[in-house]
């Protein structure tokens, strides 16, 4: 692996478990059925429940639980953005909780503040289930396949599937990328602590030239496509080729059954 730091948010854990071993279409299909109806409900018992799903799948998946931890970390400090401004801006027509120093906390505020953080938390933890247990080239195999009936819509699905791959693969690249950038600067006498308005300013001495490093991997990248004959309207294969098991089908018919089960009673 390019970048193994623990840190790395989201990248793949090759592992040997039951999780990393069912095919990627069928984590994606009931990820993606569930991501569609928790947009069609509020009830918190339905959002706590898959968060305690996926945590289990996590869990039994084998990714090290400060690995877990450390995917989170960083996206907890957005969640409690979120959950800060609904508290702040919404609710105002509803019934006032406790008003504190002139400032009204309100009963809709509240609710969603805990509706919006815990859809978001499950869209999260959704998404680093697939991207922990997946590697790259498997997501884009699958996606590919899952959306290869738009072949008929004239859907360009080979250019679809390498910019995909593509870019899943350059995140670490980048990532890595920006580790050495500041260690240069910060060799070159640049000091990133301080207060937030002095971190945000500084910010631009890391950006700009990864932005640079973006443009010119792109470039190299563009000339060997382009030196090895790649042509999109060529038929495409694949490198490998993937049978669903009864093993892939039990766990995909369990998961959506679940899913659908727990949203009509309690969603």
């Amino acid at each position: 692996m390019l970048f193994n730091s623990s840190a790395m948010i989201g990248q793949y854990r090759p592992l040997e478990s039951y999780m990393h071993a069912i095919d990627a279409r069928v984590k994606i299909l009931p990820v993606l059925l569930l991501l569609i109806l928790i947009l069609f409900t509020d009830s918190t018992i339905f959002y706590l429940s898959m968060l305690l799903l996926i945590s289990a799948l996590l869990f039994y998946s084998g990714v090290d639980k400060q690995i877990a931890k450390d995917n989170f970390k960083p996206l907890l400090l957005f969640v409690a953005f979120t959950s800060v401004y609904h508290l702040v801006f919404s609710g105002r027509e509803s019934e006032v909780l406790f008003t504190l120093f002139s400032v009204s906390l309100y009963k809709g505020a509240v609710l969603s503040a805990v509706y919006y953080s815990l859809r978001l938390l499950l869209f999260l933890s959704a998404a680093f289930f697939i991207t922990l247990t997946c590697s790259p080239s498997e997501l884009s195999e699958a996606v590919t396949k899952l959306l290869r009936p738009l072949k008929v819509l004239k859907f360009p699905l080979s250019d679809f599937s390498l910019i995909l791959f593509i870019s899943i693969r350059f995140i670490p690249i980048l990532y890595e990328e920006f580790n050495t950038i500041k260690n240069a600067q910060k060799i070159r006498g640049v000091d990133f602590s301080g207060s937030f308005i002095t971190k945000i300013l500084n910010l631009k001495s890391l950006l700009i030239p990864l932005f640079l490093s973006a443009i010119r991997r792109a470039d190299a990248l563009s000339e060997a496509l382009m030196v090895r004959g790649y042509n999109s309207a060529n038929t495409r294969t694949f490198y490998t080729t993937h049978y669903l098991s009864y093993i892939d089908i039990i766990f995909l018919t369990l998961s959506v059954s679940f899913i659908i089960i727990l949203y009509y009673f309690i969603g």
